[in-house]
Parts: C-alpha cells; structure tokens; sequence
C-alpha cells in the first residue's frame, strides 16, 4: 500500500518531469512565448562558463535565432522537493544538440534546475548548467 506521502511525492515528481519535457519541447522549437510561460519573471541560466544569462536575454537568443535547439534529451533525473511540496529541485543530465551564434554548442551536461509551484502549475525559477567531461579528458 502506497502511503499518502509516497503518492503525493511520485505525483510531483511526474508533474515536475513533464514541465522539464516541456521546457525541452519549447527549446527545441524556438518557442520563446510558451517559455515565458514554462519561466519565473526573474528566472536565471548559469551556464557551462559560469556566465549568468537573465529571462529578457535568454529568451532574446531564441526569438533572433541566436540559440537554435535541434534536440534535448533529459535522463538520470534526481527529483527533491521541499516545502509542502511547493519548491523542486532536479539534478539530470542533458543530452543537448545546438548552435549558439553558428557555433557548435552541444554536448551533455549535468543540469540543476529549480521549480516554483505556482498555484497548479510549475514554473522553472533557474538552471545551472555543467559540461561533462570526458573521463579521459584532464579536469
């Protein structure tokens, strides 16, 4: 028997993976106006640079073209929520095929992603991105 506390986390769970599908799905489609919507007002990117990229200026990259998305693939997700299940953290892996301004900008990345609830939905307050390295590769 599945105790009321399991059910409720396994449910924000699946509502936390879905947003994440979608935030991936707007991505890959250039849909600035749907990610507005996936986004808090003051939502943030750290990239894999450590650059910090504000809502106004991410969005800018899709509706320019700057940031073309071909594919995004979330596995390896580690979903914690916290405060009555108003706040979600994410840790995942990325597989990610792009270009940012006609350059190469894909690969895989460990992503932590942080979610507001806000009334039934769940909306992304920020990401920080970490390029995997190559087990080979000097750190």
């Amino acid at each position: 028997m599945i105790r009321s506390n399991e059910y409720t986390q396994a449910m924000t769970t699946s509502e936390i993976e879905r947003t994440l599908e979608e935030f991936a799905d707007a991505q890959t489609r250039g849909d600035s106006g749907a990610l507005a919507q996936l986004v808090t007002d003051d939502f943030k990117i750290v990239g894999p640079l450590g650059f910090v990229v504000p809502k106004a200026q991410w969005l800018e990259r899709f509706e320019t073209n700057t940031l073309q998305i071909e594919s995004l693939d979330w596995d390896e997700l580690d979903i914690r929520t916290y405060g009555y299940q108003q706040v979600a953290i994410a840790i995942g892996r990325l597989t990610q095929t792009a270009t940012y301004a006609q350059t190469l900008a894909g690969g895989q990345f460990r992503v932590t992603a942080i979610a507001l609830r806000e009334g039934p939905h769940w909306r992304l307050a920020g990401a920080h991105y970490s390029r995997i390295a190559d087990p080979g590769s000097p750190q």
